[in-house]
């Protein structure tokens, strides 16, 4: 195996991860929204990033207003749910939680469907808890059998992933997450090896 050079340090997390598969047409036209808009075609998930970075700020100056503020954002959004008014805001819901491996330019997880070498996907990722929404257009470097013994009927996979498209915020957004999850982590680490 060679030794692969990284550009940014990986992390392992839970995330909620959906994604979309993209034909040659629909990757470039999310490569032109993309750059068009800044990466910021998705408005909706830009807000609630927006909301979810002030929220944070709030919370250290004034708790009881954070809070509020906090609980008519959630149901705010629980009421544009159930309008049910655009098909895409309930694609939206059908995030999967799963353990990733990621890093700045990209992640890897346990997939239940087999994904062929270079198809492009548009992947949607939330970050918890703070509920930051992170869209990119990823393909697929990797995708392996987790148990090649398995019969073919089983597609249980892993797969890794490279952002090619994601914009500037989005990524900044992912490693100011990951700084502060592996923070947390060497915390706890520091925790658990104080108490033995």
């Amino acid at each position: 195996m060679t030794e692969e050079r990284r550009r940014y340090f990986r992390i392992d997390d839970s995330m909620g991860i959906s994604y979309e598969l993209l034909g040659n047409e629909e990757a470039k036209v999310f490569a032109l929204r993309s750059n068009d808009h800044g990466g910021n075609f998705d408005y909706a998930s830009h807000f609630d990033n927006r909301i979810q970075t002030l929220l944070e700020s709030c919370k250290q100056q004034t708790p009881v207003a954070a809070e509020l503020l906090e609980l008519l954002n959630k149901k705010l959004n629980f009421v544009i749910l159930q309008m049910d008014v655009d098909a895409e805001l309930m694609h939206k819901v059908a995030y999967t939680l799963r353990q990733v491996n990621v890093s700045a330019c990209g992640i890897a997880f346990a997939n239940e469907e087999m994904l062929k070498q270079g198809q492009l996907l548009k992947l949607d990722i939330i970050l918890h808890p703070t509920e930051l929404h992170v869209v990119a257009m990823a393909n697929v470097v990797d995708c392996i059998r987790i148990s090649p013994e398995e019969p073919d009927d089983d597609n249980r996979c892993f797969v890794r992933l490279n952002f090619t498209e994601i914009n500037t915020n989005d990524q900044e957004l992912l490693i100011q997450h990951m700084v502060k999850k592996q923070s947390e982590q060497l915390r706890v680490r520091r925790q658990q090896k104080s108490q033995h």
